[in-house]
């Protein structure tokens, strides 16, 4: 089935905003709940490192699975397993059970995100790419402001078990668009469905000879994420930050939270702009660099205007970095690999992540919450220095692994 243009990218994006919205309504709806039941910080961190655990246990096989069946039915799967999953929340006592399930939805995602990439990006021409994940950085953004407003009407009107409900209601929502969409089947019909644990293990042999044939694009990447990793483990100092050195009430917080959010709007409308006059690198390098300068601005802040300006920079600016890494992922990894390439990739990204956050809560505690700001943004801008020495100084490739 051939869709016109327009209606792929009103199907597709559509799709995308409502399950990022439903995304935000979960995740504020399980950390309330979780909170209420035991009135423990901890039991609510807990959730937090669910998530990378998840995506650590399906890297290592997931992405064989995406690369060898159709990514629009399996889309559709997930969404409807994650809708379900959601559905039974409300009516489970223990909180373990209750873990149990997020692990499962949690998990559910990390098989989704490289499927739905590998899908956008098998049905996207290479010249309209750029344009398209300029597009979708928005209708994140968008996300970012509408879902928690979202979450916290249907709070006020309702309850938190009411909200699961509504959220299941837009995961089956998002499913329904991805029907819509055209079929993708599996790109090379000789490799086999049947999954046993050699398969995977010669998918992890092709991913190897992938990232050996291409090292300056796995340099760049893993760069990269390590700026993405450290901005992950500075946000968990965040709430501390704004409260024991800004000395913010909840109110100021909550507003510095909405800076955030209008900073990820503009970022993304100006991206749509740059986007037609500026490459991928481009836009991943100076993206990247504002991040840095954006997090620095922020962790000398004595005062909320400070701390604003500098929340309002670094999330302008990843609006810039993530659709300029986007473009340079679909530039230079094959799509018949894709899935295997970015499972694996994900799982080391996601192991990292957990060891970054554990040491920054750490030394947090050892240390003044200002001060490992600081050092951890400084550590940001040079990695973000040397990201932007190695996208001009190695030269990037597509590389076909037969």
């Amino acid at each position: 089935m051939k869709l016109p243009k327009w209606k792929f990218n009103a199907y597709y994006l559509s799709a995308v905003g409502i399950a990022n919205i439903g995304g935000w309504i979960y995740l504020l709806s399980i950390n309330l709940m979780i909170f209420d039941r035991t009135g423990s910080a901890l039991a609510v961190a807990i959730l937090y490192m669910i998530k990378p655990f998840a995506f650590m246990l399906m890297g290592s096989w997931s992405g064989s699975v995406i690369d060898r069946v159709s990514t629009k039915n399996l889309m559709i799967v997930l969404d409807v397993v994650r809708a379900s999953l959601i559905l039974f929340i409300p009516f489970l006592d223990p909180i373990w059970a209750i873990y149990a399930v997020v692990m499962i939805i949690q998990m559910a995602g990390a098989m989704f995100e490289p499927a739905s990439f590998t899908y956008m990006t098998s049905q996207l021409p290479e010249v309209e790419r750029k344009q398209f994940n300029a597009k979708l950085s928005f209708v994140h953004s968008g996300a970012f402001i509408l879902g928690p407003a979202l979450a916290g009407i249907l709070f006020m009107l309702g309850s938190l078990e009411m909200a699961l409900f509504v959220n299941t209601g837009m995961f089956l929502l998002s499913a329904g668009l991805i029907y819509l969409l055209p079929g993708h089947s599996r790109r090379d019909s000789s490799e086999s469905t049947n999954f046993t644990w050699s398969t995977i293990v010669q998918d992890w042999h092709l991913v190897w000879k992938f990232s050996k044939t291409a090292l300056p694009f796995v340099i760049v990447y893993m760069v990269f994420q390590l700026v993405m990793l450290l901005t992950a483990a500075l946000d968990s100092t965040e709430v501390a930050f704004a409260k024991e050195v800004l000395h913010l009430t909840d109110a100021a917080y909550g507003s510095l939270v909405s800076v955030a959010g209008i900073g990820f709007l503009m970022g993304a409308i100006s991206t749509n702009m740059l986007v037609k006059f500026t490459s991928a690198k481009q836009l991943m390098s100076s993206g990247t660099i504002l991040v840095s300068i954006g997090y620095l601005v922020y962790s000398f802040s004595t005062n909320y205007v400070m701390a604003s300006s500098g929340f309002f920079i670094l999330c302008f600016s990843l609006a810039l970095a993530n659709t300029g890494f986007t473009t340079y992922i679909q530039e230079n990894i094959p799509i018949e690999m894709m899935g295997r390439i970015l499972s694996l990739y994900g799982m080391l990204v996601y192991s990292l992540q957990l060891l970054a956050v554990l040491t920054i809560g750490v030394a947090a505690h050892w240390f003044s919450v200002q001060t490992v700001v600081i050092v951890g943004s400084l550590l940001m801008l040079i990695i973000s220095l040397f990201l932007i020495v190695s996208v001009n100084r190695l030269a990037s490739s597509k590389v076909a692994i037969s």
